[in-house]
């Protein structure tokens, strides 16, 4: 489950198999997948006016869906797919659940991507309500979950320090990254109780953007 607050925009990694490199990758909508609706394909024509996109990057194993200006109606089930074309063999497909809220009580993350220099460090800052004080907070590399690592335990991302803090009294989940190294660089997950927020970390060699 991920959530973000209404108006807003979520960008999702969806990670796959190298074998899938060349396939055509989709995303779609629908608590069933048999009846999903399909929104957006890699082989889709690009225009800047759609409210989701799609962004396959094949050399990272991994293709990204933003959706644009979210209105609470849109929260539901969606699917990462990936085409596999062959009768007989259903396309390879993963399924997460979007909650579009107005209520800030509702983990969301203040900056979805964050810039970091080359042996320097970066802050993301993920914010909770109430009913989230006492869940349990980690920080994932996405797409490997034996990554994560539990609030107030010191650790590594890669090759760089990473201190985890959870700020109860004040519903604010931090992580601080310092030591950049360019493999941090991709996506990683904001994990609070039942909620997954995606985060991506740029690392530049130039200053902080």
């Amino acid at each position: 489950k991920t959530s973000v607050l209404r108006g807003a925009s979520v960008t999702i990694p969806c990670h796959y198999e190298d074998k899938y490199k060349s396939r055509v990758k989709y995303w779609c909508s629908g608590y069933y997948w048999t009846s999903c609706e399909s929104l957006k394909r890699t082989d889709s024509p690009i225009r800047a006016s759609d409210k989701v996109s799609i962004s396959d990057d094949p050399a990272q194993g991994v293709f990204t869906v933003t959706m644009r200006g979210l209105k609470t109606g849109d929260t539901g089930w969606y699917w990462c797919a990936v085409e596999i074309g062959r009768y007989g063999t259903p396309d390879d497909r993963a399924s997460l659940y979007l909650t579009v809220t107005e209520d800030a009580a509702v983990p969301y993350v203040v900056n979805a991507t964050v810039t970091g220099q080359i042996g320097g460090e970066v802050s993301v800052q993920c914010r909770y309500g109430h009913t989230y004080r006492s869940r349990q907070k980690q920080w994932c590399r996405s797409g490997d979950w034996s990554s994560c690592q539990t609030a107030g335990s010191p650790g590594t991302a890669g090759h760089g320090s990473v201190l985890i803090t959870d700020h109860t009294a004040e519903g604010l989940f931090s992580v601080t990254v310092s030591g950049l190294r360019p493999e941090d660089q991709g996506w990683y997950w904001c994990d609070i109780g039942d909620r997954q927020l995606p985060v991506y970390l740029s690392v530049t060699n130039g200053k902080d953007e």
